[in-house]
């Protein structure tokens, strides 16, 4: 067994920074692993990874995303917890996601490329005479957050509080104190109990978004969404319509800058931007991890998982498996199967915002490299440690210099 797997805390956060080596390491030494101390599994290699979350009967989401906290770690779901999409397993799933799939279907995403291409160019012209701008405040935070904000039918003004709601959620990643997570828990509630009351008010009066979609949807049986099940679905709406784009623009733009040749390809022919897309979530997968349990005693690769345990589906190696994709660790943006990335899952909780996640990174690529030029990091203004995360990965600062081809647009 190799020692620097054995001799590593995958929560540490000096791994988590650059966790790529040791996501080797796991691959090479069979690709399922079990974390000494922590006691759950690790499943690493592409072909693994899609096997488990293929099957839902053996390996079930009930328990959240989040690691696995038990000193066995065992994973088993808590009792009397509201459970939809991410959380819930066939057939409840199949119900609730069709009432998604609704919500995010092509030719109603594909119509409001007019309106993201707007919320881009707005975002631009803020910062466009400063010839410098933060990639993660600056745009890349807000773009997919007004742009769920009103799908949503939200308050734009609250956008700096969603953004912090959502962070609470998307980033627990295992790496929390105990104080830090008791916060997380607060803020939580509070977020959910705001979403109740926009629900309440909502149910008044119904309107052309999302909430009221929800509100106005049946199952089979005539039944509505109740109130737990709406908050639930319209909270993983809020933080999965906005971190994973987020992500993906600002390492994109740092991926672009710190490979020079690729951005000159991209440059020279703006035709690549839909695959520079699928290139940057294969190799800087937004989401790094997710966990489901091993619903009953199992095996796999030769290694025995008892029932209850906690196994993690290792997105973010898979996507760097050299036997999947050649030279996994090279940044290609003409690389030909990189829409084979894993980095929204695969399989029934393959998700459903995919296609506006990847419509909104490809016009923020466009808009940008249209109205500027000449991008430099600014590296004594950046800070480009990631955010402590097992399970996510964003980047804290990026800070760029650029020129201006076009200066404004016309509101």
């Amino acid at each position: 067994m190799n020692d620097a797997i054995l001799n590593l805390d995958p929560l540490d956060p000096a791994t988590t920074e650059c966790p790529f080596d040791y996501y080797q390491a796991l691959r090479e030494d069979g690709g399922v692993f079990q974390v000494p101390d922590r006691n759950f599994f690790l499943v690493s290699r592409y072909d693994l990874v899609m096997q488990v979350v293929k099957d839902t009967d053996t390996f079930s989401s009930k328990t959240g995303v989040q690691v696995p906290s038990a000193a066995d770690g065992s994973h088993r779901p808590r009792e009397g917890v509201v459970r939809t999409l991410l959380t819930a397993d066939p057939p409840e799933h199949r119900f609730y996601r069709s009432l998604v799939n609704k919500a995010f279907s092509l030719k109603r995403v594909s119509s409001w490329e007019p309106r993201i291409r707007k919320i881009a160019d707005d975002l631009i012209d803020d910062f466009i005479t400063d010839a410098n701008c933060e990639m993660n405040y600056d745009f890349a935070v807000p773009l997919p957050m007004i742009v769920i904000i009103e799908a949503l039918g939200l308050p734009r003004d609250m956008l700096r509080q969603f953004k912090t709601w959502s962070d609470t959620i998307s980033h627990l990643g295992g790496m929390l104190s105990q104080e830090e997570m008791l916060a997380v828990q607060v803020l939580r509630q509070d977020f959910s109990a705001w979403i109740d009351d926009v629900i309440a008010d909502r149910q008044l009066n119904l309107g052309d978004d999302f909430i009221s979609d929800l509100i106005r949807a049946r199952f089979k049986d005539n039944r509505p969404l109740n109130a737990g099940e709406l908050n639930s679905i319209v909270l993983q709406f809020l933080v999965a319509g906005n971190e994973t784009t987020t992500n993906t623009i600002t390492s994109g733009m740092l991926l672009l800058l710190q490979h020079p040749d690729q951005m000159k390809l991209v440059l020279e022919d703006r035709t690549l931007i839909p695959n520079l897309v699928e290139e940057v979530l294969r190799v800087e997968s937004p989401v790094q991890a997710h966990f489901r349990y091993a619903t009953k005693a199992t095996e796999l690769n030769g290694v025995k998982i008892p029932e209850g345990a906690g196994v993690g589906v290792m997105y973010g190696s898979a996507n760097r498996d050299d036997a999947h994709f050649g030279q996994a660790d090279t940044f290609e943006v003409q690389r030909k199967n990189a829409s084979k990335h894993l980095a929204f899952s695969q399989g029934i909780h393959f998700c459903p915002g995919a296609p506006l996640a990847r419509l909104e990174s490809a016009i923020a690529f466009e808009q940008l490299f249209e109205r500027l030029k000449n991008f430099q990091l600014d590296e004594s203004r950046s800070d480009l440690r990631h955010l402590p995360s097992f399970t996510h990965r964003s980047l804290k600062k990026v800070q760029i210099t650029f020129d201006s081809t076009i200066t404004a647009t016309t509101r």
